[in-house]
């Protein structure tokens, strides 16, 4: 990881512009802007009837909690060497191992498991890891950190090689069953950031237990942090963005679908020209992703894997069981995206949901005195549309000398607050009063910053390339998991198609296949088509009012990971472990003692917090309140 200089800049960017600059990504991440931040669980309000179907828990008992079995479990690894996801199967095993990679000092391990090593991959699986301390001076938390090598192309793996982080914060006991590995999302989060965050949800917070039993290690995927990284940047570009001369870079691109592939094309070069390792551009795809944690598995003396995964770290776990079926130990995939959907499918999930809240919200407002959309839901979208439509060649004014706000920056305020809670839509009301009647955009710019945090954002170089990392990332990573598709009319035809079907949000759904098209490192296979049985069962987190990764999806993923149990939350947000409390208590009962949700379980909202409640210890900003780092819906 580059220790950059870090300094205040003359000029910042406000949250709610920094969004917008970084585009709509369709996953998201867990990871706030500060590792010390909390945030109040969300506020509920009036709740939309979602039909539960209890028969996409897959192999579960109706009505009854269930155990999972051992975490060492006689089965064996499956693990492919080549990027085109077959598997090398492999005889059974017996073997046990506590997993224990020691809680002080170094530690060195050589990945003893007896789980069956990829033919070819022997070198890698038995290399020696050591853990060596790594306390965070701030808090005085005791981590560990250590450096993992592996194939660049799994295909090829006998040639370079590369490297991916690991941070560890170890277990409160001297004797721990094994470790759990985290990913926030993205893709393009960094988990080494995650488990900083989320410490205190470990140490004194809903995941005790979790810490209690096993070591928790966040790793920085392939390409991000201080894992072998991707550059696209050079450090004048760091310093023109935060000085304010340059914008962030956006996968938003206005005009046709060749100026989208133009400049996918001109990121890609700059990537290709500042990368230290320019050939991770065509090796940061999921499937490699998910053997770099099996190495992992390995090395930390694991037969199984325990995950906890986030949003786009739900895909990475589903591929992982897909690849790895027979190592897959206590894994929860927590706002699930559906497997099947294409990269571009998704964005349009995300555009057709926020739509949709935008007509629930627009309802539940009619008849109220000052509401300034008025007549039927129809009338009251094009109104809104067209309005916003005119924003570009007439912005909104802003006081204090505030960035104006066009159609891009409007359309971003008004999504972060229709997605939130009914209980914050009156802030919109309020916002979109006065921008409609006043030209002023104000109140909505500054009702929407209170929601996602209302920090300027990034304060230091450092903050500045975990930005641009994460969107170009993002980029490396749907380029390759999915192939190249269409051609510049049909993905011109898709332009004119959203502005029809998403009137109001179309300007935050890009065209990424022109992009991938422009980007060019795209996949030579088929996507991963995750349709498996798990060896144990594989609890899946579902939320009613998922702004980012829809709730349909979960009960998708549900569906393709037959041994696997859906927990549904009744709440609004995205990512439901650490910011629902019930939500948490069965995460933590899952992975210490095997127990699954009753068949049809579904955790209420907290209750509201009144006046002076604190937010429990270690509850980081939930996911999608802050840039987003990959699929932000996305």
């Amino acid at each position: 990881m580059r220790h950059l200089r870090t300094s205040s800049p003359p000029q910042t960017t406000s949250r709610l512009t920094l969004l917008t600059l970084l585009g709509a990504l369709t996953a998201c991440s867990m990871l706030g802007t500060s590792a010390t931040a909390v945030a109040t669980p969300p506020a509920q309000g009036a709740q939309h009837a979602v039909v539960l179907d209890n028969s996409t828990n897959a192999g579960s008992a109706a009505g009854t909690s269930q155990t999972t079995g051992s975490n060492s479990s006689s089965g064996s690894s499956n693990g492919s060497g080549g990027s085109s996801g077959s598997s090398n199967g492999s005889s059974g095993s017996s073997g046990s191992s506590n997993g224990s990679s020691g809680s002080s000092g170094s530690h060195g391990s050589n990945g003893s498991t007896g789980a069956t090593i990829p033919k070819g991959l022997e070198s890698f699986y038995r290399q020696n890891l050591t853990w060596t301390d790594c306390p965070d001076g701030a808090t005085g938390t005791a981590f560990q950190c250590a450096t993992v090598t592996v194939p660049l192309d799994y295909d090829h793996p006998q040639g370079k090689t590369i490297t991916v982080a690991l941070k560890k914060l170890p277990s409160t006991s001297p004797s721990p069953r094994g470790s759990v590995f985290l990913n926030p999302g993205g893709p393009g989060g960094s988990g080494i950031s995650l488990i900083n965050i989320h410490a205190g949800l470990y140490k004194t917070g809903g995941l005790s237990g979790v810490l209690a039993n096993y070591d928790v290690i966040g790793f920085d995927p392939r390409g991000i942090g201080q894992s072998t990284p991707i550059t696209c940047w050079s450090p004048d570009d760091v310093q023109a963005i935060m000085a304010g001369r340059a914008e962030a870079p956006s996968q938003l691109t206005p005009g046709s679908a060749a100026d989208i592939v133009a400049k996918g094309s001109r990121e890609a070069t700059a990537c290709q020209k500042y990368t230290e390792v320019p050939e991770i551009l065509d090796h940061m795809d999921t499937r490699s992703v998910a053997r770099d944690m099996d190495v992992m598995r390995a090395l930390v003396g694991d037969q199984d894997l325990n995950f906890l995964g986030y949003s786009y770290g739900t895909y990475l776990g589903a591929v992982y069981t897909e690849l790895f079926p027979d190592n897959v130990g206590r894994v929860v995939l927590d706002s699930a995206m559906d497997p099947a959907l294409s990269r571009q499918q998704a964005f349009e999930g995300d555009a057709a949901a926020w739509e949709q809240t935008l007509r629930t919200y627009i309802e539940s407002q009619q008849g109220q005195d000052g509401f300034p959309l008025s007549g039927t839901t129809d009338e009251a979208v094009s109104r809104l549309a067209t309005f916003l439509n005119g924003l570009d060649a007439h912005p909104l004014t802003v006081a204090d000398g505030g960035k104006p706000l066009d159609r891009d920056t409007a359309t971003t305020a008004i999504r972060t607050l229709v997605v939130a809670s009914p209980d914050n839509w009156p802030l919109l009301t309020e916002g979109l009063t006065r921008a409609m009647n006043a030209h002023d955009g104000t109140t909505l710019m500054k009702n929407a910053e209170s929601l996602s945090g209302g920090e300027e954002s990034p304060g230091t170089e450092e903050q500045t390339v975990e930005l641009l990392q994460s969107v170009y990332a993002f980029s490396a990573n749907r380029c390759l998991d999915f192939p190249d598709t269409g051609n510049q009319a049909s993905w011109d035809a898709a332009l004119t198609s959203y502005r029809r079907d998403y009137p109001v949000f179309h300007p935050l759904l890009p065209q990424h296949d022109a992009y991938c098209h422009g980007w060019g490192h795209t996949s030579k296979t088929k996507p991963v088509d995750v349709d498996v049985d798990a060896t144990n069962p594989v609890l899946v987190v579902g939320i009613l009012h998922d702004p980012t990764t829809p709730y349909p999806w979960s009960k998708a993923l549900v569906s393709r990971l037959r041994n696997s149990h859906l927990l549904s939350v009744d709440m609004y947000g995205h990512g439901a472990t650490g910011p629902n409390s019930c939500t948490t208590a069965k995460v933590n009962d899952y992975f210490v003692k095997g127990a699954l949700p009753s068949d049809g379980e579904v955790c209420a909202a907290n209750p509201k917090p009144q006046a002076g409640q604190e937010t429990p210890a270690g509850v980081a900003h939930p996911a999608g309140r802050e840039r987003p780092s990959g699929f932000e819906a996305g």
